[in-house]
């Protein structure tokens, strides 16, 4: 089997709701989600494995149609594990935007999966067909719209609630108090700040939500501040949960786990370069006896391929669901299923087991390459 052609179409992904609705620590993250690239790595047997981009629109398809495509025309496209090492060593030189790799692989391993007619978690290995599910928040107004979202999610099912607060020191811990009081003791409860504090803030953010029984305390600094990280994971009883906004994907983690920067390892396949690597960095935080907590996106497709790979690893807990699911469901025909009891479950058709709305990427098509 050859690869043929590696067919980018940029559309302009419809998303519901307004920028405030969908925004991260007061910045609206619609401009990221929005303009996607649709992935088709086509073969001369009428296999296609396909994906929807994190982000990157018009960019990032020029980036790949120069780069990416032409060192793929012709390749078998079986050998993963090959392309992502040649496609890593070119990068050197190529400079691509970090969730380029990362699309580009989950599309092989999506053409691997419906070239064998299994789901990729059943590749992978295969470890469980169900997880529990938490609801990932956006940034809300007020401290009683956390309230009211985490116990609704809470009343839905739902096994735990994450916070993305606004990097306002004390303004996220008494929205952190308040929900706590809100859902009860017993309920588990996160905080991501998305690299909003600075060493002292961090600590002493982490310090209150420590007492507030916080499952976990993502991304309190920036990924590269690995001093920072060791300091908040020596003084701090709560986990510390990062590394998933950082290029060099398995090979930079290395730095974070062996200098005690980080109790829990944060990675997905569209920031960590593919479903392989992902897989990689699981088992690396398995071998130090660490979760690997797997990150989603505002992206259907591409939480699929994050679902695959959790449910096919024993050191994750939960699976993410960004919340309102609504805003981040458009481009697939269908949406994972997460039941009255709050478990997400496994697709069972081949490959990513999701089909992307074509109808609906040629009616929003803004560029082809």
């Amino acid at each position: 089997m050859k690869i043929t052609d590696v067919k980018l179409t940029v559309f302009d992904r419809p998303i519901g709701g307004d920028k405030r609705e969908a925004s991260v620590k007061g910045q609206s993250i619609m401009p990221l989600v929005a303009e996607t690239v649709a992935v088709q790595i086509i073969t001369d047997e009428g296999v296609t494995g396909e994906v929807l981009s994190m982000g990157g629109g018009r960019g990032l398809a020029h980036y790949l149609a120069a780069t990416v495509k032409p060192a793929l025309i012709g390749r078998d496209p079986i050998p993963r594990e090959e392309i992502f090492q040649d496609l890593w060593t070119k990068d050197r030189l190529w400079f691509l935007p970090l969730f380029a790799i990362g699309t580009i692989d989950v599309a092989l391993w999506d053409l691997y999966g419906k070239w064998v007619g299994r789901p990729i978690h059943e590749l992978l290995g295969g470890y469980q067909t169900s997880m529990p599910v938490y609801a990932s928040s956006m940034t809300k107004d007020s401290v009683e719209e956390f309230v009211e979202e985490a116990l609704s999610y809470k009343d839905r099912g739902y096994h735990a609630y994450k916070l993305h607060c606004w990097g306002d020191p004390k303004r996220d811990v008494a929205a952190c108090r308040a929900v706590r009081e809100a859902v009860g003791d017993d309920y588990p409860l996160m905080l991501d700040v998305a690299a909003a504090y600075d060493q002292v803030d961090a600590m002493l953010v982490g310090r209150a939500i420590e007492e507030l029984g916080f499952l976990w305390y993502e991304e309190p600094l920036r990924d590269y501040d690995v001093h920072g990280y060791r300091k908040l994971a020596a003084a701090l009883d709560i986990p510390v949960c990062a590394g998933e906004v950082m290029e060099g994907s398995l090979y930079a983690i290395t730095q974070h786990i062996t200098s005690g920067a980080i109790d829990i390892v944060r990675a997905d396949p569209s920031f960590k370069h593919g479903i392989g690597q992902t897989k990689k960095i699981a088992a690396l935080a398995e071998a130090f006896g660490m979760r690997c907590e797997i990150h989603t996106n505002p992206n259907p497709v591409l939480d699929a391929a994050a679902l695959q790979v959790a449910l096919s690893i024993s050191n994750t807990t939960y699976f993410e669901q960004l919340v309102p699911q609504r805003l981040f469901s458009a481009g697939v025909q269908t949406q994972l299923h997460i039941d009255s009891e709050g478990f997400v479950h496994a697709p069972t058709d081949p490959g990513l087991g999701m089909t992307i709305d074509w109808d609906l990427v040629e009616r929003y098509k803004i560029a082809e390459l």
